[in-house]
């Protein structure tokens, strides 16, 4: 009941939780990471935040602070992920979604949202075309995404429904026009 699975709290990015916090609120841990850092998301006694820098995902104990995994992606990861039954879900600039398995970080699957292995360099990055932005959001069973970088260029935004526990397409909407 204590967790902050996604981005916000919860699929309606409300911010808030009905858990009781007691006052008065004290420090735990804390953890030098390094880095420009997403915001945190907390499920399944982790604690797991990006570091948009070296694109890499760290899961840590959400007890003690001790790193348990830390998994590279192909780009910058700039949203936090969200946790889902079992599942580290988030995006990258390398234009794929990715899921990990939260106990352990090994990669349960990955789909690339762009329509093609293109690259380019944006902000000393090498990246996708149709980079995959934003926090994924998961909602009644379904992963929603978006890739691209604006409906006027490189044939528009996708807008991705996946299942998230395969990562099977399950439908797929290109906005290109206004």
């Amino acid at each position: 009941p204590g967790d902050w699975p996604t981005y916000r709290h919860d699929p309606r990015r409300s911010g808030s939780t009905p858990q009781k916090v007691d006052a008065p609120v004290r420090r735990a841990w804390s953890r030098p990471i390094g880095g420009r850092l997403t915001s945190p998301v907390v499920a399944g006694g982790r604690v797991l935040v990006a570091c948009k820098d070296t694109h890499t995902l760290h899961a840590l104990d959400a007890g003690t602070g001790e790193p348990r995994w830390t998994y590279t992606a192909g780009g910058p990861i700039d949203s936090p992920p969200t946790a889902y039954q079992g599942l580290a879900l988030f995006g990258s600039a390398d234009g794929y979604v990715y899921a990990l398995r939260l106990g352990d970080g090994v990669l349960a699957w990955r789909y690339r949202a762009a329509p093609a292995d293109r690259r380019i360099v944006a902000f000393d990055h090498v990246e996708s075309t149709w980079p995959v932005h934003g926090s994924v959001l998961v909602q009644e069973g379904a992963l929603y995404c978006t890739a691209g970088r604006s409906i006027f260029l490189d044939g528009g935004i996708r807008f991705l429904k996946l299942d998230p526990r395969t990562g099977r397409k399950l439908a797929e909407v290109v906005w290109n026009e206004v």
